[in-house]
C-alpha cells in the first residue's frame, strides 16, 4: 500500500469539492434566474431572508448591510448542508483512496494542514461560493448582488466622462 502524500491529499480535496458540483451548479442557475427588483430588495430589508427554492435544495436569499457612504448591501444566495453529510462525503472519498479519516488526521497533524479549510478554499476558487461552518451545518453562499458594484460603476463612469471632457 502506498503512503499518503500531499498530491493524494490534494486530489481528495478536489474530489470532495467536485462531489458538490450539482448543488453549486443549481445555485449558480438559481442565481442567474433570480430577478432582483426594488420590491425584492425592500422585502429582504424587512425580512432579512427569503426562501426562493425548496426542491431539490432549499435556497434562501440573504441581505447584509454594508457600513459605507451609500448605505450599501450585499445579497447572497445561501444553501445549507448538514455537517454530517460533508463528513460522509469526506469519509467516502478518503476510503475510495484506501485511507481512513484517522490516516488523514494524522497526516494533517504531522504537516500542519487542515482539510476542511482547504476544501472551502477549493470551493471558493472553483465555484465562487464561500463556505463556512455554522453550528452543525455548512452554509454555502453565492454573492448575487453587491451595491458597491453600482457605486463603483457610477464612479468609473464619472471618471470616464471627466477624461472625455478633458
Amino acid at each position: 500500500m502506498f503512503g499518503l502524500t500531499y498530491d493524494i491529499w490534494k486530489e481528495i480535496i478536489d474530489e470532495i469539492s467536485l462531489a458538490h458540483d450539482p448543488l453549486f451548479a443549481a445555485m449558480h442557475q438559481a442565481g442567474q434566474d433570480l430577478q432582483i427588483t426594488p420590491a425584492v430588495i425592500e422585502e429582504l430589508k424587512i425580512k432579512r431572508e427569503l426562501t426562493v427554492a425548496e426542491d431539490p435544495w432549499e435556497f434562501k436569499l440573504n441581505i447584509d448591510s454594508v457600513e459605507d457612504e451609500i448605505d450599501g448591501f450585499i445579497i447572497s444566495l445561501a444553501a445549507i448542508e448538514q455537517l454530517d453529510l460533508l463528513e460522509e462525503i469526506k469519509a467516502g472519498v478518503v476510503s475510495d483512496h484506501g485511507f481512513s479519516l484517522e490516516d488523514i488526521e494524522g497526516y494533517e497533524l504531522e504537516h500542519g494542514l487542515d482539510m476542511q479549510e482547504e476544501i472551502f478554499e477549493e470551493i471558493e476558487e472553483s465555484y465562487g461560493i464561500r463556505a463556512e461552518v455554522s453550528e452543525d451545518a455548512v452554509v454555502y453562499e453565492l454573492m448575487i448582488f453587491d451595491s458597491q458594484d453600482i457605486d463603483d460603476s457610477q464612479h468609473s463612469d464619472q471618471i470616464w466622462q471627466e477624461d472625455i471632457d478633458n
